[in-house]
């Protein structure tokens, strides 16, 4: 059998799981198929924009802590380098305009990694958070 490159771009997008990849600015970089399914949204609109802006605390709920207990969380990744497990968190999710765009109720338990590479003194260069 002949030798063939994976397309790993391909492999991320199709892979069993809800992952998405941040930068270090939590700019959202490279999302799978099954996040875009389990958060109602489309590739072209969340690349390149930042996680709180796409995914916001519900308005409507005053007890959201989503946003803040996620962010907390990437900081520590951030800053200390390594993965850092949450408790479930409950953090709605806005659904299209064409289903009305009020938010659904979700809950979801996250791990958050750094991704690192040793030829730069092994410093986070994204973060990975997998859903």
């Amino acid at each position: 059998m002949p030798h063939v490159t994976p397309d790993f771009q391909l492999l991320f997008e199709s892979i069993p799981g809800l992952y998405l990849v941040l930068d270090l600015e939590y700019t959202i970089l490279a999302v799978s198929d099954n996040y875009l399914r389990a958060t109602m949204t489309q590739r072209e609109q969340i690349l390149g924009r930042g996680i709180f802006e796409v995914f916001p605390d519900n308005p409507d709920d005053p007890q959201a802590s989503g946003v803040r207990n996620l962010r907390a969380s990437l900081d520590r990744v951030r800053h200390n380098g390594v993965p850092d497990t949450m408790p479930v968190q409950k953090y709605d999710v806005r659904k299209p305009e064409s289903l009305g765009g009020t938010f659904e109720e979700r809950y979801w338990s996250p791990i958050n990694s750094p991704v690192s590479t040793v030829l730069v003194n092994s410093s986070t260069l994204f973060i990975a958070w997998k859903m």
